[in-house]
């Protein structure tokens, strides 16, 4: 790697501080609904409505914006992101119903989340990378994690030191200071700088061909198996992840927790989450997608099972989260390393819009399901086994995934 090529890997460590800051909506909301919970006083269906609606409209957003992607500067849409996402916390401190918190998921936070998300993290760094992809996505990836450790720690300070819509507003300013610097050191393309993917001396040669050929369309996408099986195994994952950590903490506080003990297990399942990312970023250019894809949905099922016990105690719990943390999170960075390799360098915004879409359609009912769950049942063991036999499932179909574009001859 030529020594120049360093803002290369600086693109990898702007990709991993905005995912931080995007995967924190998420991982943090069990924190937030409690004082939401508490001032609106929604059921627990209702209050897991938030991240349906976050899901929802990302999954509109998505292939709009992935395909813009393609074709504005990422800078631009980035800082945008960021402002939207430090504007919708600022708006929820001062909501005066909890209808109108889900409005502002819908109009701000859910724009930030497609604009600085995977999808945009994703068509960055497939410029920038193409032999050593696995490795920049996998620790740009990371940042999901590494904000699901930081900012639970970060927001349980501020709502302890302040009245919570105080609190919100201070963690508006901490998220803008944190994504717009961030946003602004973002370089669009390699050739920018005069520079070819991975710091190579000549573009690589699936590149230059691709120049040859127009982009891939929707039609196209949506048409391959490939784009299907990938959308229905990373969602058996990511939805039931999803489910589980907008749960935490009223999971735990159910069975004797306090609400400060339950702010630690988001932290850990984060910890956890930002291992497994490494691990995908050290492997995966190496053993290959499909031996770490195994590996996550196994490990994520034997997780969910152990979680079907949280009534042993605080331990088990604690157990569970970290099992589907340190498993689970192989399967997050999968979606951006797959979608460029089978769908081509050219159209990775439009794929990762429509893959991400999809995705995001099958985590809609994940977060209040598992609160109806618990309204119908009083307990969420149910659906801890539905994506532990879910996951089992998957590994039938794995074996046949394509791992190159359609037309190309393995």
């Amino acid at each position: 790697m030529a020594a120049s090529f360093g803002v290369g890997w600086r693109q990898v460590a702007v990709g991993f501080m905005l995912l931080a800051a995007t995967g924190m909506v998420a991982a943090t909301y069990s924190i937030v609904a409690v004082p939401l919970a508490r001032e609106f006083q929604p059921s627990r269906t209702v209050l897991m409505l938030a991240m349906t609606v976050l899901s929802g409209t990302s999954a509109v957003l998505a292939p709009l914006l992935g395909t813009l992607m393609d074709r504005f500067p990422l800078r631009r849409l980035m800082v945008t992101g960021g402002l939207c996402l430090g504007a919708g916390y600022v708006a929820i401190s001062l909501a005066t119903s909890f209808t109108q918190v889900l409005v502002i998921f819908a109009v701000l936070i859910a724009p930030a989340n497609v604009l600085m998300g995977p999808v945009a993290i994703t068509v960055l760094l497939s410029r920038w990378f193409a032999q050593k992809r696995g490795r920049a996505v996998g620790i740009a990836i990371a940042g999901i994690s590494a904000g699901g450790f930081v900012f639970p720690l970060i927001i349980s300070a501020l709502m302890a030191a302040f009245e919570w819509r105080l609190a919100l507003r201070a963690l508006a300013v901490v998220l803008l200071l944190w994504t717009i610097p961030m946003a602004m050191l973002v370089v669009d393309r390699p050739s920018d700088k005069r520079l070819n993917p991975d710091g190579a001396d000549e573009p690589p040669l699936q590149a230059r061909e691709e120049l040859a050929r127009n982009p891939i369309s929707a039609r196209e996408i949506l048409t391959d198996p490939a784009f299907w099986m990938i959308a229905l195994t990373v969602s058996i994952v990511t939805a039931g992840l999803k489910g589980m950590i907008t749960n935490l903490a009223p999971l735990a506080i159910d069975t004797g927790a306090t609400a400060a003990q339950a702010a630690p297990l988001i932290s850990i399942y984060s910890a956890c989450g930002f291992i497994a990312k490494l691990n995908f970023a050290a492997l995966s250019d190496k053993v290959g997608p499909k031996v770490l894809m195994f590996c996550g949905l196994g490990g994520f099922a034997a997780g969910m099972v152990c979680l079907t016990q949280a009534g042993a105690g605080y331990g088990v719990i604690a157990l569970g989260v970290a099992i589907t943390g340190l498993f689970g999170g192989l399967m997050v960075p999968a979606e951006s390393y797959l979608a460029p390799r089978i769908f081509g360098q050219r159209g990775v915004g439009r794929a990762m819009g429509l893959l991400s879409g999809a995705i995001l359609l099958a985590m809609l009912a994940t977060p209040p399901l598992y609160g109806l769950m618990y309204d119908v049942t009083g307990s969420y063991t149910g659906m801890f086994w539905i994506f532990a036999a879910a996951a089992v499932a998957a590994l039938f179909w794995v074996p046949m995934l394509r791992l190159h574009p359609r037309e190309q001859a393995v």
